[in-house]
């Protein structure tokens, strides 16, 4: 009697921890490792780690390698019926598991042709680790954590590129004995030629000529070929603080760090994080 019971219990813990489930729409999937809880239900959203390889186990794509994990819908219960591809399998998984799903390659190609690598009949292997199953509330709040930690990053990063771009501009001016106006911001400027009446804000449209080059190597990027009209405000910050202190008819050297300007990305012409310099005249503003 008691080895039965324990032939029975034993069954019954092989079936709770199968190593394979199947999909609605009879994809297969292998269980790597066991989650808990119930599968995900329609309408709720998979926060998982993804990693796509070939048989050959050369990996394609590795979210882990991603800021983010990937967030994945599971579709409502009306498109059941129409799930011939991946999108069923996410209906078998549970928060904890990690499980693989092979693809047809055709099937996830669609009519698109095939990749060099790849021929017909070949499959994909999809490799999820599901860390949490929530509804669109718990996506919105962890968006808003994405962005918060985003900012925080960002910001960092701005703020020690700015540093080190102080440090540079004023050890430029000071090698070529350049007396420079210190702006809080980091804006360095020298006004060559004072002009007269109001300043403009950044709600004003300005009338200005203007050559840029690199601070470091001396090369001209762009220069205007006759007075140039544009609202203040969609300019660079650099350009939208040293405008402010300038009068109709001045002129000025802007001696900008690459925060107040094209930043880590650069511009067309200008490296990243490129300190850059300015000789401008406000012709006028409106």
């Amino acid at each position: 009697m008691k080895i039965a019971q324990l032939s029975i219990l034993a069954f019954l813990f092989c079936i709770a921890c199968t190593s394979e489930r199947e999909a609605p729409n009879g994809l297969k999937v292998k269980v790597l490792r066991q989650g808990t809880g119930e599968f995900g239900a329609p309408g709720d959203f998979l926060v998982t780690n993804m990693i796509i390889k070939d048989t050959k186990d050369s990996v394609w794509r590795d979210s882990r390698d991603d800021k983010y994990p990937v967030i994945i819908p599971i579709g409502l219960a009306t498109e059941i019926s129409n799930e011939k591809g991946i999108e069923s399998a996410f209906r078998v998984l549970k928060k904890g598991d990690s499980v693989e799903v092979p693809v047809d390659a055709k099937l996830l190609f669609g009519d698109q042709p095939l990749p060099p690598v790849l021929k017909e009949g070949d499959k994909l292997i999809y490799v999820f680790s599901v860390s949490e199953i929530t509804d669109q509330r718990g996506i919105n709040e962890l968006q808003k954590e994405f962005q918060s930690r985003d900012y925080e990053s960002s910001k960092m990063q701005s703020e020690g590129q700015l540093s080190l771009d102080t440090l540079a501009i004023d050890a430029y001016l000071a090698t070529n004995k350049i007396n420079a106006i210190k702006d809080k911001s980091g804006l360095r400027y020298v006004i060559t030629r004072t002009g007269k009446g109001d300043k403009p804000l950044l709600t004003n449209t300005v009338i200005v000529n203007y050559k840029g080059s690199l601070m470091e190597g001396g090369r001209v990027f762009d220069q205007s070929k006759g007075p140039f009209e544009y609202p203040l405000n969609g300019f660079i910050q650099g350009w939208q603080i040293g405008f402010q202190v300038l009068s109709k008819g001045a002129t000025a050297t802007f001696y900008i760090p690459s925060s107040l300007a094209y930043g880590v990305g650069g511009y067309q012409g200008i490296p990243p994080n490129a300190n850059l310099i300015f000789e401008v005249e406000l012709v006028d503003f409106k």
